[in-house]
């Protein structure tokens, strides 16, 4: 299959049989120092080597890539919303009731698209995460597009939305940066494929266009701009693109559409390199950092033969050799910083769609039947795997059945999905036992976002106060109206507290619904009530900036 994709889509990729016979004869001409001069020979294999457009009509296939890329739509709403919002959802939540050009824990886009969903459709689950869903359908049809600028047709388009359907259906579960990163890389990967199959350079406005929507997404997209420029500085063939008007357009898109963020984080002394420095120290720890190359493993599943025939391909090709960079650069990038797997997944689509164009030239010549079992196969272990992602990430069991409590069990994730209301429910309980002299002058101080943004939410059908914390962007809010003398802490220990207030009791624990285990019962279940500060409170929370 991948001396068939180096034929399909590498040196001779999309070419006729005269412009063939061109490039063969150029290469005469270098090889043996010939009657044309070694530059003129240059000059034509390059000419020749621009393919001719293709084949299938760009309006029909985005008609059928879309049709598909709907079904992820349609999955978010039958089984992506049956339990409640994650803990990093009700941050995003929260973000987007303060929007501004950038925040502690991340750039501004995800709050943003919050912000729009719940101003038009109201607060819940469902319409929170339609954004993520959205763009994710919109991601596969890039990915299938992917294919068709390597020269693929229908079949390897659709085989290419399907390989990449596992990870978007993951990443559109939740309202998360990941799902708008994942949107920026496929822009700027497709644009850049453009440019290469076509040789447009006004294409590069588009990968600009990608490169600053990632900025506003998500921070990681500085590992594909980093692999771009290298793949560019180490290839010869694309330093032509230095010396391109457009290409320094595209770079100056980049700037102006990231700018307002880079602007806030200039005002804000960079504050985001702390938290992402605090992050990756905690993750290396904790552990969390390792397992990078066995998360491939695991994310590719089926997809395997794809992914490595496809970047072998891309590596083989001298027309879209620069697009193996967006793998292989951000792939030892992280695993040289110690990132988390789940990191490099928006950088799969572009070698999927490699390996499908591959396996689509190696079917076109062999019997229909043929054709028909192995697309037949590809669908179903897409189906298998689709599916083994359901059942450990999706939201779709029946509260307390035998496979929810498996998931809870297994699945971290699944968990910080489950119990806010009821958690916020006996947060009240505390406050209706506090005496009147001290609800007179009380707050409610949450140790972790998670707990803030729940509060934040259904607090207000129990009467709490809108609740302080020092966690992120919570921490610029600061401490409320007034200095509170008497405060309900969650998230936290007597013995930490202690050392900040003159007296401090545990008066309950975090209870969740079905015995769920999350981090707020397994590591700090107690809840707290806590008298006058030590310090004066401007003096505390001056210092007390933390990150999560």
């Amino acid at each position: 299959m991948i001396a068939s994709v180096d034929r399909g889509f590498g040196d001779f990729g999309g070419l006729g049989g005269l412009d063939k016979v061109l490039v063969l004869r150029g290469w005469r001409e270098i090889g043996f120092g010939g009657w044309l001069e070694p530059i003129g020979a240059v000059r034509r294999i390059l000419l020749a080597m621009l393919p001719a457009k293709p084949t299938t009509s760009l309006r029909r296939d985005v008609f059928v890539l879309s049709a598909l890329a709907a079904l992820v739509v349609i999955a978010h709403f039958l089984m992506g919303n049956g339990y409640g919002f994650h803990r990093d959802e009700l941050q995003f939540l929260d973000d987007a009731r303060h929007l501004q050009w950038g925040f502690v824990a991340y750039p501004p886009m995800t709050s943003f698209w919050g912000r729009l969903a719940i101003a038009l459709f109201g607060t819940s689950v469902e319409v929170l995460r339609l954004p993520a869903a959205v763009a994710n359908a919109v991601s596969l049809v890039l990915a299938g597009l992917m294919a068709r600028e390597l020269g693929g047709g229908r079949a390897a388009q659709v085989v290419t939305l399907l390989l990449s359907l596992p990870i978007a259906l993951v990443l559109s579960s939740l309202m998360q940066y990941n799902t708008f990163d994942m949107l920026a890389w496929s822009v700027l990967i497709l644009s850049t494929a453009h440019v290469l199959r076509s040789g447009d350079e006004r294409f590069w406005i588009g990968a600009g266009l990608g490169l600053g929507f990632g900025v506003l997404s998500k921070y990681a997209i500085a590992f594909l701009l980093v692999s771009l420029l290298a793949g560019m500085v180490l290839l010869p063939s694309q330093w032509r693109h230095w010396k391109s008007r457009w290409f320094w357009a595209g770079a100056l898109v980049a700037v102006v559409v990231a700018a307002p963020n880079l602007m806030w984080l200039a005002r804000h002394h960079f504050i985001t390199l702390q938290m992402e420095h605090f992050i990756h120290v905690r993750d290396v720890r904790s552990g969390r950092a390792q397992g990078f190359f066995s998360d491939q493993l695991k994310f590719m599943m089926f997809g395997l033969p794809f992914a490595v025939g496809g970047l072998v391909a891309l590596v083989r090709s001298q027309r879209f050799r620069l697009l193996s960079a967006f793998y292989l650069g951000p792939m030892v990038l992280l695993a040289l910083m110690k990132g988390r797997g789940y990191y490099l997944l928006p950088a799969y689509p572009v070698v999927y769609a490699a390996g499908a164009v591959g396996l689509e030239r190696w079917l076109a010549g062999r019997r229909k039947m043929l054709r028909g079992v192995v697309y037949g196969a590809v669908v179903a272990a897409v189906l298998a795997e689709v599916g083994a992602v359901a059942w450990v990430d999706l939201p779709i069991w029946r509260p307390g059945s035998a496979a929810w409590s498996w998931q809870m069990k297994n699945n971290d994730d699944m968990a910080n999905e489950v119990g806010w209301p009821e958690f916020v429910e006996q947060v009240a309980t505390v406050r209706d036992a506090l005496t009147p002299a001290e609800r007179n002058s009380y707050a409610v101080l949450a140790e972790n976002y998670g707990e803030a943004g729940a509060l934040e939410l259904y607090g207000p059908q129990y009467g709490l106060p809108v609740p302080i914390s020092t966690v992120n962007d919570f921490h610029d809010r600061g401490w409320g109206p007034f200095e509170p003398q008497t405060v309900i802490v969650v998230g936290g220990n007597v013995e930490h507290e202690s050392e900040f207030f003159e007296s401090c009791s545990v008066v309950a624990h975090v209870r969740l619904p079905y015995g769920v285990q999350d981090e707020e019962t397994l590591y700090h279940p107690q809840i707290l009530v806590c008298h006058h500060l030590k310090e004066a409170w401007p003096v505390v929370w001056g210092r007390s900036q933390d990150f999560g």
